[in-house]
């Protein structure tokens, strides 16, 4: 008999330790009685006969800490991922097919994860590339078919840059946008920093029903904003964003507000929560809040850069009851760090540790537990359309051609090998595969991996562990008194 793979053990206090299990989802306090025989499993040492502990690896058995082999681990490791393959391919959430209106770039952050120099062009996409653009879109829609994937899925189309949302890209917005909703039924979204948004919501009114929302960058209030999101002539953007958000929110328009952390500004979160109770954004239905760390995809030592396990005692510090602040201001962490904590943090809420399912719905809907594929691109839902006429598997490939996967311009084609190496998971890493907590990780941002150490399934840990860690070490009175 084994300990399982997946086991994570963290001290509570003296005498009391908590448990989580990455593959089944189970999550439970231990007594030191209990944690004994469990480490006595681990240490392959003998177990007393007595009908007490008897029932105890019972209770182990059925809840994943504990198998008769790693074979049968594994063979259930292997049954849990065709189910939620299966489960994948049947997915009412389609592909999302990502459309760069331009590269080019109004502003200059000096986070940004793409070079500048990118955003110095001045192309937009022109008629006969959004042409051949919906040409490779039905391509792509009849190969998923084919596969048996997303049949009958809603389908979504998000605006992206360098900057969607600018004066040369009118003409191609309106195009995108119009054919999308109007001959695909696709929901729209974008990411844009918002300057210019105020001259296309006219031209964007009629689509309402279909738009999800504008993810729009605010990174505190406004003499650090303008510190870090200026224009490419140097001046700040704050008074500007902040009206366009408001417009967009009082029209009806959903806004996602994105707060880009790093030393900078971890101080200010506090004053722009101010702020935004002020505004009166967050008693609005159609405003949301995300709080993510600035990422380090590339390993090129960001200045005063936050690991996201750091910005997650910052919260805690700062706000409290995390749960209690994200639900005022309908805020929610950064992808990474929901879908390693949300788990944790809704057993505190739930506190039901009987049932054991193939897979525990994850906080916030989308995420799953067990995590075989961290990102959208690792499950190849991702077609990224550039104004080079590529196609790339990652919103955050594009302007790097060797990463791309595709042509559509002036022809689509496809190269099969470029794209089939986006479809691995943890099983495909033996770091990943023997690691504990991989199954909340998922592996890591493929794109990173690939970026930093030069494979998609060689994995970027990014603080992964530090972060879990972290969660149970702010949340552990909770459990405590839960127990009791």
């Amino acid at each position: 008999m084994i300990s399982s793979t997946y086991n994570s053990i963290h001290k509570l206090q003296e005498g009391q330790y908590f448990v989580i299990n990455s593959l089944t989802g189970a999550i439970d306090v231990f007594g030191k009685e209990v944690k004994e025989v469990l480490d006595r499993i681990s240490n392959n040492m003998p177990l007393d006969s007595d009908s007490d502990t008897q029932e105890l690896v019972n209770f182990f058995l059925r809840r994943g800490y504990v198998y008769e082999s790693r074979a049968i681990e594994l063979d259930k490791l292997y049954q849990i991922r065709k189910v939620m393959n299966l489960a994948s391919m049947k997915s009412k959430g389609g592909v999302t097919f990502n459309v760069c209106t331009t590269y080019a770039c109004n502003l200059r952050c000096s986070y940004c994860f793409q070079d500048h120099s990118i955003h110095e062009q001045s192309h937009a996409l022109e008629p006969d590339q959004i042409n051949k653009m919906f040409e490779a879109v039905d391509k792509i829609i009849q190969m998923e078919s084919d596969r048996g994937r997303f049949i009958g899925s809603q389908h979504k189309m998000m605006l992206y840059g360098g900057e969607p949302f600018l004066t040369i890209t009118k003409k191609a917005v309106s195009e995108v946008v119009q054919r999308a909703i109007e001959h695909y039924g696709f929901r729209m979204y974008a990411i844009t920093n918002g300057t210019q948004l105020h001259e296309f919501l006219d031209m964007l009114e009629p689509f309402k029903e279909s738009w999800d929302f504008f993810q729009i960058s605010l990174d505190g209030p406004q003499k650090i904003h303008d510190s870090r999101r200026i224009t490419a002539g140097g001046k700040g953007t704050f008074v500007r964003i902040v009206k366009n958000i408001s417009d967009a929110l009082r029209r009806g328009f959903g806004v996602a507000v994105r707060t880009n952390v790093n030393k900078d500004n971890v101080e200010y979160l506090e004053e722009l929560a101010d702020f935004i109770e002020q505004q009166g954004w967050n008693t609005m239905p159609n405003f949301a809040w995300q709080i993510s760390p600035v990422t380090d995809h590339f390993g090129v030592d960001l200045p005063n850069h936050l690991p996201e396990h750091e910005l997650l005692v910052a919260l805690y510090k700062k706000f409290g009851d995390l749960d209690s602040f994200m639900h005022k201001f309908n805020a929610k962490l950064g992808t990474v760090l929901t879908m390693r904590t949300s788990r944790i943090r809704e057993s505190i809420r739930s506190f039901n540790w009987d049932s054991l399912q193939f897979s525990d719905s994850c906080a916030l809907g989308s995420g799953s537990v067990p995590l075989f594929k961290e990102c959208s691109a690792r499950d190849q839902r991702y077609y990224t359309f550039g104004t080079d006429g590529l196609i790339y598997p990652c919103p955050e490939s594009v302007g790097r051609p060797n990463i791309s996967i595709a042509t559509f311009y002036p022809e689509y084609q496809i190269n099969v090998e470029a794209h089939q190496i986006w479809d691995r998971d943890i099983t495909d890493s033996e770091k990943c595969l023997d690691c504990s907590i991989s199954l909340f990780c998922g592996g890591g941002c493929a794109f990173a991996n690939l970026m930093r150490n030069g494979d998609i399934v060689s994995p970027y840990c990014n603080y992964a562990h530090e972060t879990i860690s972290t969660c149970i070490e702010q949340n552990k009175d909770k459990f405590i008194q839960l127990m009791e």
